[in-house]
């Protein structure tokens, strides 16, 4: 098994799970990340939930990941997950290796991309989702990487 490549912050917020990604990623770290999720996330299995993902600092990952992060979607939106933001900058190769892992609509569930974390959350809001004030909650929403 190689070294895990990539990183991530994961906080459960109310019935929202936040998330930070940096760097490229390999499969380990796909992987790693999967199975911490999981268990943040194992409180809001059984009720509505959603996630908000920060991916300005995220560089695409290996092809290997796809398969991995194509599952563990299906996984979060067979476990409650209703709707889900992604937030970065306009870029086709973000845009591109996401939509290959992670659908736009399925059932419930709905995913939208954002390049500003505010207009996410108050998505969220309205959809009955609400942030309250944390550390990495107040990082990201003034625009701030919270670095490892």
């Amino acid at each position: 098994m190689f070294t895990v490549h990539g990183s991530w912050k994961i906080e459960v917020n109310n019935n929202v799970m936040l998330q930070w990604f940096e760097g490229s990623w390999n499969e380990e770290a796909a992987i790693t990340y999967i199975k911490e999720f999981r268990e943040a996330a194992s409180q809001l299995v059984g009720s509505p939930w959603a996630i908000l993902s920060v991916l300005e600092d995220w560089q695409l990952g290996a092809p290997e990941i796809e398969q991995h992060i194509g599952e563990h979607a299906a996984w979060f939106i067979n476990n409650g997950c209703t709707h889900d933001c992604h937030v970065y900058s306009r870029s086709a190769a973000k845009r591109m290796q996401l939509n290959k892992m992670i659908p736009h609509k399925e059932g419930n569930y709905e995913r939208r991309v954002f390049d500003d974390f505010n207009l996410s959350a108050a998505w969220l809001n309205e959809n009955g989702f609400t942030l309250e004030p944390t550390d990495l909650f107040n990082t990201l929403s003034s625009g701030n990487s919270p670095k490892s």
